[in-house]
């Protein structure tokens, strides 16, 4: 699936099912699914207590959701934010990036 049939899939989703939230309503969410990735991989690397199954790739796909909701309420086009920033990082942290592990 590419980043425009997500953005399409979500909101059709969210228009059938009553619309969209406000944008920081949408950011307290999309603030909250990004907390729930960092427990599940605190809890798959033992940095937290075990006390429920994790998953995941279920929590980067309800942050994956979220974000293309975030976008599409915002009118921006993810593709072009990736597009985007790819090419900044090209041109200016492809020389930290390979230096991190230096």
């Amino acid at each position: 699936m590419t980043l425009d049939e997500l953005q399409k899939v979500v909101d059709s989703w969210i228009r059938e099912h009553g619309g969209y939230w406000g944008k920081f309503e949408i950011l307290g969410r999309l603030t909250e699914e990004l907390g729930e990735v960092a427990s599940s991989l605190q809890r798959l690397e033992g940095l937290r207590p075990r006390k429920v199954e994790v998953n995941l790739g279920d929590e980067v796909g309800d942050l994956l959701f979220t974000l293309a909701a975030f976008a599409n309420a915002n009118g921006l086009d993810l593709e072009t934010c990736l597009g985007r920033v790819l090419e900044k990082y090209q041109i200016r942290d492809s020389e930290a990036w390979k230096n991190k592990n230096a």
